[in-house]
């Protein structure tokens, strides 16, 4: 096995049993037996467990930002509805987030009591995604799509918790064998985007671009 390889196999296995464990129930000797590998391995590569979680949540975080990139997919910002704009970000959203349970339970899992370090690494993505949704209110707002009397900071942190926790529900709470469609998907996403669609947009007749 490739020094690349083993690396990612030692977070594959450790990513399990902090998911099924918790932190403080995972020790390094947990992650050696279930990973099949001499505890010298481990530490060719991670000086501690702090470290080990701290790579795999930044890994995520690091993954999620790339698939919910407009530039990755060659969006054309000018173009796209408002609607449409607040479908892309939280459809991709929750396909990242449907493709593996135990890295959407540790992202979305509130670890109270953890070392500094690793609490303040598992709140990014919360963070992040709060950040990322009222800049789009704020591009919305400049665009005249979005009420300038809303206030960003509530809305977004509104929006970023009903997101994490329907991501939550599905991915982790009825966390099937097969898992879920892209179809599936796309109709949690759909229903998301129309119970907000009405509290966000400027009313189509005031809108400088129609929502689709």
């Amino acid at each position: 096995m490739k020094a690349d390889e083993r690396k990612e196999a030692i977070l594959k296995c450790a990513t399990k049993l902090f998911s099924t464990q918790g932190y403080y129930q995972t020790h390094i000797s947990d992650i050696i037996k279930e990973a099949q590998i001499a505890r010298g391995t481990v530490y060719q590569y991670f000086t501690n467990k702090d470290e080990i979680f701290i790579t795999i949540v930044d890994t995520f975080f690091d993954k999620w930002r790339d698939m919910i990139s407009f530039e990755s997919a060659r969006i054309d910002l000018a173009t796209i509805s408002p609607k449409g704009y607040l479908r892309y970000r939280i459809l991709q959203t929750l396909i990242f987030l449907s493709k593996d349970a135990d890295l959407c339970n540790i992202a979305l899992r509130i670890g109270l009591g953890l070392p500094e370090k690793v609490s303040q690494t598992i709140n990014r993505f919360e963070q992040k995604t709060m950040e990322m949704i009222a800049e789009d209110l704020r591009f919305g707002q400049q665009e005249h799509n979005v009420p300038d009397n809303i206030n960003v900071e509530t809305t977004a942190a509104i929006l970023t918790g009903a997101l994490l926790r329907t991501a939550h529900h599905y991915f982790v709470g009825k966390r099937r064998q097969r898992g879920y469609s892209q179809k599936e998907i796309e109709k949690i996403a759909d229903d998301f985007v129309a119970v907000f669609t009405h509290g966000i947009f400027v009313p189509r007749d005031k809108m400088s671009i129609s929502a689709a």
